[in-house]
C-alpha cells in the first residue's frame, strides 16, 4: 500500500528540521524537530524556549518545513 502524501513528508523530516504546525489554517506550534520514530509516525518538537511536544501523523495537523522558525 503507497503511503499517502502527509505520511511521506512526516517520514522524510530529518533532526533539526525546521517545522510549523497548523490546524485549519492557525498555527499551533513551531520548532525544530529533536527525533522522529524510524518509521515517520511520530515527531518530537522543540519550540525556543526549549518545550518539547509530541506529534502523531495522524494528528491531523498540517506541517510546514520552513526556514528560520523564529524569524517574525
Amino acid at each position: 500500500m503507497p503511503k499517502s502524501r502527509r505520511a511521506s513528508l512526516w517520514a522524510s523530516l530529518q533532526q533539526g528540521d525546521v517545522v510549523t504546525l497548523s490546524r485549519r489554517g492557525v498555527q499551533c506550534h513551531k520548532g525544530f524537530v529533536e527525533d522522529r520514530t524510524e518509521d515517520g509516525q511520530t515527531i518530537w518538537v522543540t519550540d525556543d524556549i526549549g518545550h518539547r511536544r509530541l506529534f502523531h501523523v495522524q494528528d491531523d495537523y498540517d506541517l510546514l518545513v520552513a526556514g528560520d522558525v523564529f524569524a517574525n
